[in-house]
């Protein structure tokens, strides 16, 4: 698709049926494979200027009660495999998946990452970024050795699970789904505010349970701030050292 990667400034997923794996390879090109992609369900990567584009035709309604309205057949087979340079380094990335599974690994995202999911299985590891906006959809969401700066986390009625450094704001909004957190540090490293709604919250030991339970640990030498604001779910939160 390019020999050179260097030029690549922003990375864009809208991809509605169709699984998504963006992986990193031991080359500076950036190739792709599209598995199953009938002329009916087109599914296209391309690069434009300096933008990596990866879509899926529009026109097929997703509900979440009733999956897709009609032509259902063959959308679980088509696969899109993007593979990048190992560490590429993109400006923006911009990702939203709506029924099938997603696969990130490897890329970081220097000025904004966002990520919109839906009812697949979601796997996101080795990923550097700031300005991080995540809204996770109904299946499973996990983040693996992920370095995240200032973000916002939105979780809706799937498990979502992280592990990894948070550096700056992090804000979780935890939804239906259990939401748990091995954070890479020291807890003192942390200011960390915390208000439960009918479900729980457990940090480091340390609970809310019930309905406008509050609690605030407050680490005078604090770098970073996490806020929990957990619905009807658990959210775990523990910290390595």
């Amino acid at each position: 698709l390019i020999s050179d990667a260097s030029v690549l400034k922003q990375l864009k997923a809208d991809v509605s049926y169709a699984a998504l794996r963006i992986e990193p390879h031991d080359k500076q090109s950036v190739t792709y494979t599209i598995t199953d992609s009938t002329k009916k369900l087109e599914a296209s990567v391309q690069i434009e200027g300096d933008t990596l584009l990866i879509s899926t035709k529009k026109g097929r309604n997703w509900n979440w009660f009733f999956g897709w309205h009609r032509d259902k057949t063959g959308h679980g087979k088509t696969v899109i495999t993007v593979r990048i340079p190992q560490n590429t380094l993109f400006d923006t990335a911009e990702i939203n998946i709506g029924a099938a599974s997603l696969l990130l690994d490897g890329f970081t995202a220097t000025q904004r990452f966002i990520l919109n999911t839906g009812a697949g299985e979601v796997n996101v590891q080795n990923i550097t970024a700031s300005n991080v906006d995540i809204k996770t959809g109904v299946g499973e969401t996990i983040f693996r050795n992920c370095n995240f700066t200032d973000t916002v986390m939105n979780t809706g009625v799937g498990e979502t699970a992280f592990e990894g450094k948070i550096f700056k704001n992090f804000d979780i909004n935890a939804g239906i789904g259990g939401t748990a957190m091995r954070i890479k540090g020291k807890k003192t490293d942390y200011l960390i505010d915390a208000i439960s709604g009918i479900g729980s919250i457990l940090i480091d030991g340390r609970s809310a349970t019930g309905i406008d339970s509050t609690f605030r640990i407050n680490n005078q030498n604090a770098l970073h701030t996490i806020r929990v604001k957990a619905g009807i779910g658990e959210v775990n939160i523990n910290f390595t050292e």
